[in-house]
């Protein structure tokens, strides 16, 4: 009896979710396009407070739904991959590591060194220049 009743429940309260959300955006669309032209009634404005509320809940669960099916996907199927993974952002890693720059000729290496004169030219570059306003 319980499988036939969480079904029914299923059914009215987290099937089609993003056909819900979608529906409650085209509506909250109608009433704000009102609410430019017009000023909007009381009861129009609950409304559109209450269909803000729902859209906001609507949209907390459905993302906790695709939340929990990426955990559940990634538990399933995770670890197959990994050593392939682990690779491949260490490859990607060392191509974009930059371990020699020139500045006006002259070869700068080292980590610290490299950083160091990077941070330097960005900040030169977008520094905001000294103006006397009168």
């Amino acid at each position: 009896m319980i499988k036939v009743v969480l079904r029914e429940w299923h059914l009215n309260h987290s099937h089609n979710i993003p056909g819900k959300i979608s529906q409650l955006i085209d509506r909250i669309a109608v009433l704000d396009e009102k609410g430019e032209v017009s000023t909007l009634e009381d009861k129009e404005v609950a409304d559109l407070h209450g269909l803000s509320r729902e859209l906001h809940s609507l949209s907390r669960i459905h993302s906790s739904i695709c939340w929990q099916r990426a955990l559940f996907h990634w538990l399933r199927e995770g670890n197959a991959n990994s050593k392939y993974f682990h690779g491949t952002m260490s490859s990607r890693r060392h191509v974009n590591s930059i371990y020699v720059i020139e500045i006006g000729g002259v070869s700068v290496e080292g980590v610290s060194n490299v950083r160091k004169d990077v941070f330097n030219h960005f900040s030169d570059h977008f520094k905001a220049p000294n103006m006397v306003r009168t």
